[in-house]
């Protein structure tokens, strides 16, 4: 009886180890079609040769085969991109890094263009307000002007009738 148990306890571990041993031995065999290597090789420039096709490019080829040795040998996906980094620098990668000076090379760009449009707006904004200050100037000398010459054409009037008047 208890020879049974036994027999029936190793048939139930054995039956949950099986999955993790098909998960343990699929992953010792990466190979340049694996996702794996894909989403690994989707990050690297590959020295400009990451838009070309994989079954015509040896060069394309290495990389891919390059990632699927490391992986068999056990390096995971920071390992990898860490050791092309150290290689190749961020000019390896198709995206530089979004940290530290990388960062300020990816926002200084958009920095630039919202200060230029700004600037740009102000300006606008200001010749359009010097403007409409111009054209109320001009309203108002042309009513003083106006008023003015109403002015002047009495005034003339006055002087013709004290002229016809002494004269």
């Amino acid at each position: 009886m208890v020879r049974r148990h036994w027999i029936w306890l190793v048939c139930l571990l054995l039956c949950l180890m099986m999955p993790t041993y098909s998960h343990v031995k699929s992953q010792d065999t990466y190979t340049i079609n694996s996702p794996e290597v894909k989403d690994i090789a989707s990050h690297l420039a590959m020295e400009g040769h990451s838009e070309h096709d994989l079954a015509t490019c040896t060069t394309m080829q290495r990389y891919y085969e390059e990632i699927a040795d490391m992986l068999n040998e056990g390096f995971d996906k920071q390992d990898i991109l860490a050791d092309y980094e150290a290689m190749y620098g961020e000019q390896g990668f198709r995206e530089p890094n979004k940290t530290g000076f990388s960062l300020l090379a990816w926002t200084l760009p958009f920095i630039a263009l919202g200060a230029g449009t700004t600037a740009f707006v102000i300006r606008v904004m200001r010749q359009v307000k010097g403007h409409r200050v111009v054209d109320k100037d001009k309203e108002g000398q042309e009513e003083d002007k106006s008023q003015n010459s109403t002015e002047d054409d009495i005034m003339k009037a006055l002087i013709e009738e004290e002229k016809r008047h002494y004269l």
